[in-house]
């Protein structure tokens, strides 16, 4: 694998993180997000190569991973860890507000997974690496719109897993906790195993680099914790599911 990455989401947060541990480890880190500011202080902080783009145009992100191969001379991994949430009254589903989110946080990935797999596939392959997270295990209380998107996000990193392995392709699918970020500090409510963003970036990266597992989730207890929920007879599922309800409902 050579060490051109591309970080979509990579102006704050998780993305940041993760580019900023990819570049200590010698990685040429090219970082794409709507604002431009973020992207030119990590330029200045570590060499980040900068690409404001907004996910949502097709057009844009297609010319960035263009941009991207001829100014870096390539790309051997893409990391997509944009997402956005809201915060949804329950048993209110809006149309417009689940449809921004969906296209920023899944269909966002798949503009950016088309021109990527294709020069991967001819150029012998790469790594891609999509952040999901936990609450994509299963559905949340007031998190329809950001758990569905989610879970979708999981199904096509196992789908790609399979159908790109022969191509030399790896997929990856990264599944955090609650991390200490600017898109947490907007949580009403308690967040277990709250991990800082730098930990975090350094978990994934090591998961990306020193391993070839399908799935760097993480913290370790929270995970199983979860995973163990996940396999509940539905009408114990539904009642511990009920008790995350606001009190008002």
């Amino acid at each position: 694998m050579g060490r051109i990455a591309w970080i979509i989401g990579g102006g704050s947060g998780l993305g940041a993180a993760t580019a900023r541990h990819l570049a200590r480890r010698g990685w040429t880190v090219a970082v794409s997000g709507r604002r431009t500011a973020p992207l030119e202080s990590l330029a200045a902080e570590f060499g980040a190569h900068p690409y404001p783009l907004d996910v949502t145009d097709a057009d844009a992100v297609a010319s960035v991973a263009a941009r991207i191969v001829a100014d870096l001379g390539g790309l051997d991994m893409l990391v997509y860890s944009v997402a956005t949430m809201e915060r949804l009254r329950t048993g209110h589903y809006d149309h417009a507000l689940y449809q921004r989110i969906l296209d920023i946080n899944l269909l966002g990935a798949m503009r950016a997974i088309d021109p990527v797999v294709a020069h991967m596939l001819a150029h012998g392959g790469g790594q891609i690496a999509l952040v999901a997270s936990v609450a994509g295990y299963f559905g949340l209380p007031r998190s329809a719109a950001y758990s569905s998107g989610k879970a979708a996000m999981i199904a096509l990193a196992e789908t790609m897993r399979t159908e790109l392995a022969r191509d030399g392709i790896g997929v990856r699918l990264i599944s955090p906790g609650f991390v200490k970020t600017d898109f947490t500090t907007k949580n009403d409510f308690p967040m277990p195993f709250l991990m800082e963003t730098d930990d975090a970036g350094r978990r994934i990266v090591a998961g990306l680099l020193e391993s070839n597992r399908f799935e760097i989730a993480f913290p370790r207890r929270f995970v199983v914790i979860l995973k163990l929920l996940r396999m509940l007879p539905y009408p114990l599922f539904f009642a511990i599911m009920k008790r995350l309800l606001p009190r008002d409902h």
